[in-house]
């Protein structure tokens, strides 16, 4: 990563600098959110309507986007969500080599210091949610239990449990402000997280019914209580918006997203080799 900064809470000002403008913007209700499938996004726009009051208008499953209030005109934000345009929290790799376009609005620790497929392996590996917890400046769930349920979103664990790459994660977990947690990690066994994750289903998904109406099986009351934001799924009911079509390709063929001639919605590197995304 270059240089190592040193502090004692909330991200480091010289990397919070780096993010888009907007998210410094704390007019409230000004934009609506897209919601993905999984916890981490959940637990995003949970933060979002904390801080912003901002509301969960849309549901992105990658290749259809559904929308509750057509009517709503507000700029909408996406949540854990890769977006080639337009505002985003994201913790992706978008970069297929160093000099690839990114999107200027995306707030994305792997956007900002250009983590690229050349350097995969010293990318941002833990959640959305927990990058917008440190941006946003709040503090640690109270317990143990709740602060490692934060590092059990996205399994944001993991790293600190592999020597080939727990000096990145520990390096990040220090940008992000978070000493405490490398703390608990290095007191705390990988199976007692993974014994979490099984317990409160935190790799539980978030899907449409067939009545148009979201629905999980994750325990969202308890995880609420542990980590100290209200966490619930809108009750409105979504219609399909629009439809995408969706490809995976090789970075050995494709070496950057501008040989990609077709007009991307979402793009994510799902490995150093491989890569994702959604086009019209």
């Amino acid at each position: 990563m270059g240089e190592r900064f040193s502090f004692t809470f909330f991200m480091q000002q010289k990397l919070k600098n780096k993010f888009p403008e907007w998210c410094f913007d704390f007019t409230q209700r000004q934009n609506i959110l897209v919601l993905t499938d999984d916890l981490d996004s959940l637990l995003g726009c949970s933060i979002e309507n904390y801080v912003k009051g901002n509301d969960i208008n849309y549901f992105y499953n990658f290749n259809k986007l559904f929308v509750a209030d057509k009517s709503d005109k507000r700029k909408a934000i996406g949540i854990d969500l890769a977006l080639h345009k337009g505002k985003s929290w994201c913790n992706h790799v978008v970069r297929i080599n160093k000099d690839d376009y990114v999107n200027p609005q995306t707030a994305n620790i792997n956007a900002l210091l250009k983590v690229h497929s050349g350097n995969y392996f010293k990318k941002y590996a833990m959640s959305t949610a927990i990058m917008m917890w440190s941006f946003y400046d709040l503090p640690l769930p109270k317990t143990k239990e709740g602060k490692m349920l934060l590092l059990c979103i996205d399994s944001g664990f993991l790293g600190h449990y592999d020597n080939r790459f727990k000096d990145i994660h520990t390096a990040y977990l220090e940008l992000l402000g978070f000493n405490k947690l490398i703390d608990l990690l290095n007191n705390t066994s990988k199976f007692d997280f993974e014994m979490l994750q099984s317990k409160y289903k935190t790799k539980a998904k978030i899907k449409l019914n067939n009545d148009g109406y979201l629905q999980t099986n994750l325990p969202l009351a308890d995880l609420q209580g542990f980590l100290g934001i209200p966490l619930e799924l809108p009750r409105q009911k979504f219609e399909l918006m629009f439809q995408f079509n969706d490809g995976i390709e090789s970075t050995y063929q494709i070496k950057s997203k501008n040989q990609i001639n077709k007009q991307i919605i979402s793009f994510a590197l799902t490995g150093k080799r491989k890569f994702k995304f959604t086009y019209v």
